[in-house]
């Protein structure tokens, strides 16, 4: 078998994904998600682009390669548009839901939370040019 011709179908293949995707992205946009007419449409329509624009490849000639590079390219259109056009998110954020339940701290967890929270403090006078005796001792006159 000759390996351009494996290599051809291969990009065939990934042109008919192309194609594929852009009729069900053209499909749901114009019909909606979940309607009856969008899934019905999407069966029928898919693979009879699909298939035209593999023989519209076939029959191009020497220009073949580009006419197959369009859809490709209308792709990654589409991802760097998404990406970078669309304020950088596929997907709007939600927000989170309000709740009032707050959990009981532990006193195990209570105690190590003081621990940390009296390193972050200790941390806090040492970079402020403090020595260590003067942070024990004011460490000593905040518990009085």
């Amino acid at each position: 078998m000759n390996f351009e011709i494996f290599l051809f179908l291969l990009f065939m293949s990934f042109v008919s994904f192309a194609v594929g995707v852009i009729v069900w992205v053209a499909i749901m946009r114009f019909f909606g998600r979940g309607s009856r007419n969008a899934r019905i449409l999407s069966y029928i329509l898919i693979p009879i682009f699909a298939l035209g624009y593999n023989f519209l490849m076939l029959t191009a000639g020497k220009w073949r390669y580009l006419v197959g590079f369009i859809p490709i390219a209308l792709i990654i259109g589409y991802a760097l548009y998404y990406r970078f056009g669309n304020h950088g998110t596929y997907i709007e954020p939600q927000a989170k839901p309000e709740t009032d339940f707050q959990r009981r701290e532990s006193s195990k967890s209570r105690r190590i939370r003081e621990a940390r929270e009296k390193r972050a403090a200790e941390r806090e006078l040492r970079k402020h040019g403090k020595p260590k005796q003067k942070i024990n001792s004011a460490a000593e006159e905040e518990q009085e």
